[in-house]
């Protein structure tokens, strides 16, 4: 079992990452790495979550079989190493010594022979130092190198500059513990002194395919479905925050690793959701704030905020905007959706600023530490307090949604808040919930949030005209369109509202 955990660094602090504290007192070796990542033509390991290679290292040959990690800034999973077969001078699988691994069964159930291939290359200078921590043994790698594929129109490369901690040794299981910790210490610094290292998901083999690929992984989402996977039918309150936090920052962690890379608004939407949802978990089941520590709810809060602007960003300039003055022939219309883009571009920026931040790394790095905490005894179990929470929360929603035609866009956006902190604690409950009433009730609930979250993304577009134009005529016409559409989704919140009342719930008080 490989236990190791993987931090970005930015070239230009390669040289403060040496210089670190950490390893100032630690013996190093440096040496270069060649790497040869199989499968079939039709990707056969990949699909079936395995990565094939054949390494050069001090002049011997190395073939290693893994499996996909459990995602998070600690990742583990099952790895087979065994020398490799040489031809010429060239290491070549040796699929006999990899009896022992997952291989072989899924080659025997193919219909037909299995030939692999090379995919593509990795090169790296490693610089190793080993650090102890208690009883606990860690290989820092720092790897520079880069990934290469060969293609129709010529090489492809991509960089690495990463640093790898790998568990070698640890008692009474606190390894992952153990490497949190040393990251954070690694993370620690004066002023300008730190480097930047920012947790990421994504191996290099999984780089590497996707270079092959030439297209920007998918967005790994935020559903309700992985949040409620996360907890068990006989968790308490503390066990199943813990697995919420842990969750919810696997989905942050893999997002945030292709928004720094790629511009794609899903990377920032799923981040946002997903520390909606661990805030919300929190919020409901630590309402004392007696176990989840205020640092981390005040971090998680931070770096919510950021995608939140960059969020509304987006649908302002890719959804709002374009629907609203597609009819209207409006001078100008095209370089106030421009003026909108160059704000989603800042506030995209303001986040990739903010993720290769020490805080961003910090924060990352201490809510999984506290997800591995031992969760108090005496906390209570869900099924016990599933209904009186989902009442409460159903009953604020209602009191705040009265005469919702006369409310002001705030409260409107309230209501907006509430329906979704009601939404992700029936996601929480639900392992204790009946199913299909559950689903029943949360189809209801999704609908009044569609046209709930209508009206709010209008109202921040209201709100933010003025940053875009000063032209009163353009001003006039955009609140009109807007003010057109209005009514119709009043009525439709109301009428969804009027449904969501009538529905049987199991946390109605009789």
């Amino acid at each position: 079992m490989e236990i190791e955990l993987k931090l970005q660094l930015r070239p230009e602090h390669i040289d403060r990452f040496r210089r670190s504290r950490v390893l100032s007192k630690a013996g190093c070796n440096e040496v270069d790495i060649d790497n040869v990542y199989f499968d079939t033509a039709d990707r056969l390991l990949q699909r079936h979550q395995m990565t094939l290679r054949v390494r050069r290292l001090d002049g011997g040959w190395l073939q290693t079989l893994k499996q996909q990690a459990t995602r998070g800034a600690v990742s583990q999973r099952g790895e087979w190493e065994t020398p490799a077969r040489v031809v010429g001078g060239q290491g070549r699988i040796n699929l006999a010594r990899l009896s022992e691994s997952p291989l072989p069964a899924l080659l025997a159930k193919q219909k037909s022979p299995v030939r692999l291939q090379p995919m593509f290359k990795t090169h790296v200078r490693r610089t190793q130092w080993i650090v102890t921590r208690g009883d606990a043994t860690i290989e820092v790698a720092l790897d520079i190198g880069e990934i290469t594929a060969a293609a129709a129109q010529g090489a492809l490369r991509e960089t690495i500059c990463e640093v790898e901690l790998e568990l070698k040794h640890a008692l009474r299981g606190n390894g992952p513990t153990a490497l949190l910790n040393l990251a954070l210490e690694l993370l620690d610094g004066s002023g300008k002194a730190a480097p930047s290292l920012t947790p990421v998901a994504r191996s290099k083999a999984e780089r590497g395919y996707q270079l092959v690929a030439q297209q920007p992984p998918a967005a790994v989402r935020a559903s309700a479905k992985g949040f409620a996977g996360s907890v068990g039918s006989k968790s308490t309150t503390a066990t199943a925050a813990r697995a919420v936090v842990a969750h919810g920052l696997s989905v942050l962690t893999a997002n945030v690793e292709c928004l720094l890379r790629y511009d794609d608004p899903e990377y920032v939407h799923q981040s946002r959701v997903a520390l909606r949802r661990v805030r919300s978990a929190i919020r409901l089941l630590d309402s004392e704030q007696k176990d989840v520590p205020g640092s981390l709810v005040d971090e998680l809060r931070w770096f919510a905020s950021a995608l939140g602007e960059a969020r509304d960003w987006d649908v302002i300039t890719n959804e709002t905007l374009p629907s609203l003055i597609a009819n209207m022939g409006l001078d100008g219309a095209k370089r106030l959706v421009a003026r909108a883009d160059a704000r989603r571009r800042q506030a995209g920026e303001n986040v990739r600023k903010s993720a290769l931040s020490a805080r961003y790394g910090a924060l990352v790095l201490n809510g999984e530490k506290w997800s591995l905490t031992s969760a108090p005894a005496d906390a209570e179990l869900l099924t016990a307090v599933a209904a009186p929470s989902l009442q409460a929360a159903s009953k604020k929603l209602f009191k705040a949604a009265r005469f919702f035609t006369a409310l002001t866009p705030e409260r409107r956006h309230q209501v907006r808040i509430l329906a979704k902190r009601l939404r992700y604690a029936l996601d929480t409950f639900a392992v204790v919930l009946p199913k299909r009433a559950t689903e029943r009730y949360v189809a209801a609930l999704s609908d009044l949030q569609d046209v709930l979250g209508e009206l709010n993304d209008a109202s921040v577009t209201t709100t933010v005209l003025p940053q875009l134009t000063q032209s009163s005529r353009i001003r006039k016409a955009v609140q009109q369109s807007m003010d057109s559409v209005e009514p119709s989704r009043v009525r439709d919140t109301e009428e969804k509202l009027l449904k969501l009342s009538k529905l049987q719930t199991l946390w109605a008080s009789e």
